[in-house]
């Protein structure tokens, strides 16, 4: 394969040149990693084979991390570089990116080996069988070591820059990076299932796959409401999906043994992807820091749901208010569709001015924006628009405007179908028990926590009542004259009636419902009732179950509240 440098106009550049990257099709934590590389030989280049981070965990460059397995400025005719950029180790800290160098005079005119081999407790670099650098693992966390997570692997040529300078009078040009081969090598207990982490409802043939790896067999497994389409027992397999998530899993039985690999999925009504920041800044993109000075960080302090919101502080405005800018990309809207976003946000200080911005990825223009004045307080600002036409949309929060600290967390962007398919937010507990409620009153003593996907409830003492014991999720929209229909996986540790409802969320707590009476067995069911809201439009209900009254522990699953008819006067 030849990565080749040419000097041509292009969008207003001078030169051209290619990145080639395994992002979103195959990752690696942990083995060796190889590339079979002859660099160019002539001045204003630097050829490099990397990794950074698939999915940004623990925040933007450098947090996450990267790797440079091979670095070569070609104006240092015989010097390579390996490297790592930490939060700890950076160009930004005053602390600098731990590496090193090796004189290898003939690289520009011979192939070499140049690998690195990984494992938890150290980076070992490499050209050829010549090792030149180690990095360890101190174990003080992922600020000096984020480096246990999948990082995909990057060919590229960079044309000039501060390092090398800008080709001159003597760059030859096409300059030529030639790559004989790329190779992993890794223990199948290290491998990673790729794929989509996050679907929308009802999503096809969604792909899902692990290492090739000769006389392996694979079983894919997927959990209940989704179902494999095609690819079983091959290393690459599809999974249609209906309405929750759950775990991929991959049993893979090679000569050396057997191992599962687990792999979960979110499923929701959500086209945002990661909208609670739950896994880092995955599928977030940030604009900065010029002209704007602004530091996006991951925050566990100030939170309105789940263990993670996004902060900002803005330390010098902009010219324009997008010069701070939070952004997902890659939103498919169509022609004619209503759409309803929202976030929750709130400032540090008194008072603050953003605004929310919809805009056409490939030409800018703008589908809908709101300005917003932020409190102290967590709140809720939404928006509704109806796309004009077909087009891959940006969600953008713009701050550039004005100094202060911004929090962000749970953003949406959705449609009225999605939305009544499942109003529930996370109904299948992938992302642990947030938006549900527990409660245990005196006497009842009780418990309740995810477990293996599963809401579980252990109970030592039942108390006096059914509503002794509760878990529950507020906040539900129950329109009047509408019928709706419940449904839930549930068991018990041995038979036992729970009482169902959906209600009012507060004094006189109208049970719109009725008290719906279950009576579970020890194998896990689905469990359906339906009812008309004959009260008036209720936007904060509640759907709940009490379990109250005994001490056979209970489990719930797949909780879903649909929208099924006009309903009857």
């Amino acid at each position: 394969m030849l990565i080749i440098a040419r000097e041509e106009p292009y969008q207003g550049f001078n030169y051209t040149a290619a990145l080639l990257k395994t992002s979103r099709s195959v990752s690696w934590r942990y083995g060796r990693i190889e590339a079979r590389i002859k660099l160019p030989g002539t001045n204003g280049f630097v050829p490099a084979f990397w990794m950074l981070p698939e999915d940004d965990l623990y925040g933007w460059w450098p947090l996450s991390g990267e790797i440079d397995i091979l670095e070569h400025p070609t104006n240092q005719v015989d010097t390579i570089y390996g490297t790592v950029h930490t939060g700890t180790y950076n160009s930004f800290t005053g602390s600098s990116p731990r590496g090193s160098s090796i004189r290898i005079p003939d690289a520009e005119t011979e192939f070499h080996v140049y690998a690195i081999e990984w494992t938890a407790d150290k980076m070992e670099f490499y050209v050829d069988a010549q090792k030149y650098f180690t990095f360890y693992n101190n174990h003080i966390g992922f600020e000096a070591w984020p480096f246990d997570q999948p990082f995909y692997l990057i060919l590229s040529m960079g044309v000039g820059g501060g390092w090398v300078g800008n080709p001159d009078a003597t760059t030859v040009f096409p300059a030529v990076m030639e790559v004989d081969y790329v190779r992993a090598y890794q223990d199948v207990n290290d491998a990673t299932i790729n794929g989509p982490d996050f679907v929308l409802y009802n999503s096809e043939a969604v792909p899902y796959s692990v290492p090739s790896i000769d006389g392996a067999s694979v079983t894919w497994s997927v959990p209940g409401g989704a179902q494999i389409v095609s690819g079983q027992d091959t290393h690459h397999s599809f999974v249609d999906w209906g309405m929750f998530g759950g775990d991929v899993i991959a049993d893979i039985v090679t000569s050396e043994g057997a191992t599962t690999l687990t792999y979960p999925v979110e499923v929701s009504c959500n086209y945002i992807k990661n909208a609670g920041f739950e896994k880092g800044v995955k599928y977030w993109s940030k604009t900065g820091p010029f002209p704007a000075q602004a530091d996006f960080t991951l925050t566990s302090e100030e939170v309105y749901a789940g263990r993670y919101s996004l902060s900002v502080n803005v330390r010098t405005p902009g010219v324009n208010s997008w010069d701070a800018q939070l952004s997902h990309r890659g939103l498919p809207l169509e022609t004619g569709k209503r759409y309803h976003a929202s976030l929750y946000a709130k400032t540090a200080d008194a008072e603050r001015q953003m605004s929310v911005a919809i805009i056409n990825a490939a030409d800018y223009a703008l589908y809908a924006s709101k300005a917003i004045t932020l409190t102290n307080q967590w709140e809720q600002h939404e928006l509704d628009f109806t796309a004009p036409s077909n087009g891959v949309a940006s969600f953008n929060v713009d701050m550039g405007g004005h100094t202060g600290r911004y929090y962000f967390d749970d953003v949406v962007l959705t449609t009225a179908q999605a939305t009544h398919l499942n109003p529930i937010e996370n109904p299948d507990f992938s992302q642990g028990d947030l938006a549900w409620t527990f409660n245990a009153f005196w006497p009842a003593q009780a418990t309740g926590a995810v477990e293996d996907g599963e809401y579980v409830v252990s109970i030592s003492h039942g108390g006096v009542n059914v509503w002794d014991v509760h878990v529950g999720q507020a906040g539900v929209l129950i329109e009047k004259d509408k019928q709706y229909q419940v449904s839930f996986d549930a068991y018990a540790a041995a038979p036992r009636q729970i009482s169902a409802l959906v209600g009012k969320n507060a004094d006189p707590w109208t049970v719109y419902s009725g008290s719906q009476i279950i009576s579970l067995t020890t194998t896990r069911q689905t469990y359906t009732y339906s009812f008309v809201m004959k009260n008036p439009t209720d936007s904060q209900a509640r759907l709940g179950f009490d379990i109250g009254g005994s001490a056979i522990g209970v489990v719930f699953d797949n909780i879903m509240l649909k929208q099924v008819s006009a309903g009857s006067r």
